[in-house]
């Protein structure tokens, strides 16, 4: 970056007063309705008692305000899982010596730190608190694929924004009403909506409304101050004109990035309508301009039209017209689909299995991960690379080989995928006599395999009432003559679902089913005879 061109504004940050106001508002009321309801109208009445609900709402909210904006940094980045940048790794590297020449160019007036995102989704932001502390962070995905001039864009970018002081404010209301956004949807995902009744819940659910309409105080005007301020800096407006043409192709973080941070991002992670139109709801609602908007004016400065900014984008991939890859859309174990992804992308997924559903962005249905013949050579190099024995059957789970392993001393048959295991009839009775020699039952073990016989004996009763016939369970096929396998349960005595095949004397226990049996013999679980069918 050239030393000089270093024109950066700053402004006053009134909005940090008005989100304190917001959010010492937002408790008083809480505090009015509660002590109304509870105590009696006289007192209710009294000025002294509003005098003490006045003060012990701004004293909550200014315990709230300093918690939540003394270390924004730290929470953006603890809530991303950030890392500083490895510096053995040349891409790292790279970013890490950018940030160096950064403080060069301004002056050192603030002490930045650089950190990566470990997503594979393309975009970068910028946070800063109260403390003085800042950092930018970019993405895995997108410090990869950009070259050196192109980070720096996205750096000056990111480095205006602290530098002016909008950062501040945008990360303030981020922590105060966005960091409940990224909260309550880690919560809905693993409760499965069973605490959206809480008291918590709610107050968190009226921090996020009023998280969105902090909104109609920040603009969307400090993007295109933020780009002018780039160019001013880099002298090269192409660089981030190309940047913001491959981010507007990519997947932005979207199911990754929690709603509550995309006002820090460079581009909003979630793609929608409103951020791509003008007018004046969406310049009141919306935190991010047009990036046609932004490109257009940075292509005007660049004079390069954006044909041919297409043009460079497929000669630089390697692609004359349309895509020389398939692209996939996948969904993550948070049920969210993401993508576009090339096979080698995919592959990077560490959540990625033969079960997880794809569609091949063709605008065909979905289907399992391992009916892609492409994907499957990814399963198939995963395996070779575990360095373990293939026993010659396939999963009828997964359809991917099975592998020899050792399980309390005696040899048995798994899925390295869906942790299905295949055992020889033979062996069962002396995995069940060995049973926490070398596997202990542990406290979800036993939980689940409670669970799992309480919902059993429910249905193994309602299969009797109802009469139902096994013919109605999908039945897997065997791994060793691809016969139907029977689905029952393993005793009357221990009510956990396995499949069997009569023929070759195997037996399939799905992932942790083995286990369970295990737990239910070594505590002596067994199903309570005394319950009786209700009508």
């Amino acid at each position: 970056m050239p030393l000089t061109f270093i024109d950066i504004e700053r402004q006053k940050n009134w909005r940090i007063v008005l989100f304190f106001l917001v959010l010492m508002a937002l408790y008083l009321l809480a505090a009015a309705l509660f002590f109304a309801a509870l105590l009696p109208g006289p007192l209710s009445a009294e000025p002294r008692f509003w005098v003490f609900l006045v003060i012990a709402a701004a004293l909550t909210a200014s315990i709230h305000f300093w918690f939540s904006a003394s270390n924004a940094v730290d929470t953006v980045v603890r809530r991303l899982n950030a890392q500083p940048p490895d510096l053995k790794d040349d891409v790292h590297r790279m970013f890490a010596n950018i940030i160096q020449e950064l403080h060069v160019v301004t002056g050192a007036k603030r002490n930045i730190r650089c950190a990566v995102i470990p997503s594979l989704s393309l975009n970068a932001l910028a946070a800063a608190d109260l403390k003085g502390n800042a950092v930018i962070a970019i993405t895995e995905g997108l410090l990869s694929r950009l070259s050196r001039p192109q980070v720096e864009a996205v750096v000056a970018h990111e480095a205006h924004h602290i530098l002016s002081g909008d950062c501040l404010e945008t990360t303030v209301a981020a922590s105060i009403f966005g960091t409940f956004s990224s909260a309550m949807e880690k919560v809905r995902y693993s409760s499965s909506n069973r605490l959206f009744a809480s008291p918590a819940f709610l107050l968190a659910w009226v921090l996020l409304q009023l998280g969105y309409l902090v909104n109609l105080f920040i603009s969307r005007e400090r993007e295109y101050r933020a780009d002018a301020a780039a160019v001013r800096m880099t002298r090269n407006p192409l660089a981030l004109a190309e940047t913001l043409h491959f981010l507007s192709r990519g997947w932005r973080g979207a199911g990754f990035i929690g709603s509550g941070f995309e006002m820090l991002c460079i581009v909003n992670p979630v793609a929608t309508t409103l951020d791509e139109t003008e007018g004046f709801l969406p310049d009141l609602l919306s935190t991010h301009p047009p990036i046609k908007k932004r490109l257009e004016i940075l292509l005007q400065m660049a004079r390069v039209s954006i044909t041919e900014l297409d043009a460079n984008a497929e000669r630089r991939s390697g692609r004359k017209g349309t895509d020389a890859q398939e692209r996939y859309f996948v969904m993550s174990p948070a049920r969210l689909w993401q993508g576009p992804f090339t096979a080698g992308e995919l592959d990077a997924l560490p959540w990625l299995s033969p079960l997880t559903w794809v569609a091949n962005g063709k605008g065909k249905t979905a289907e399992r991960a391992w009916k892609d013949p492409l994907l499957n050579t990814i399963f198939l190099r995963r395996l070779a690379g575990d360095g373990r024995i293939e026993s010659g059957f396939t999963c009828p789970v997964c359809k991917q080989p099975l592998v020899t392993a050792a399980y309390e001393g005696t040899q048995i048959v798994q899925c390295g995928f869906c942790a299905g295991t295949l055992v020889e009839n033979g062996r069962i009775p002396r995995i069940i006599a060995r049973t926490g020699r070398e596997r202990p039952c542990t406290e979800r073990l036993n939980a689940l395999a409670r669970s799992v016989l309480q919902q059993n004996q429910a249905r193994n009763i309602y299969r009797k009432v109802a009469a139902r016939g096994a013919g109605q369970v999908p039945l897997l096929p065997c791994p060793k003559c691809k016969n139907p396998m029977f689905r029952g349960f393993y005793s009357t005595a221990h009510l956990i679902e396995v499949d069997r095949c009569s023929n070759c004397g195997l037996t399939w226990f799905d992932q942790d089913e083995l286990e369970m049996l295990q737990c239910l013999i070594e505590n002596r679980l067994l199903p309570d005879i005394t319950v009786a069918v209700k009508d």
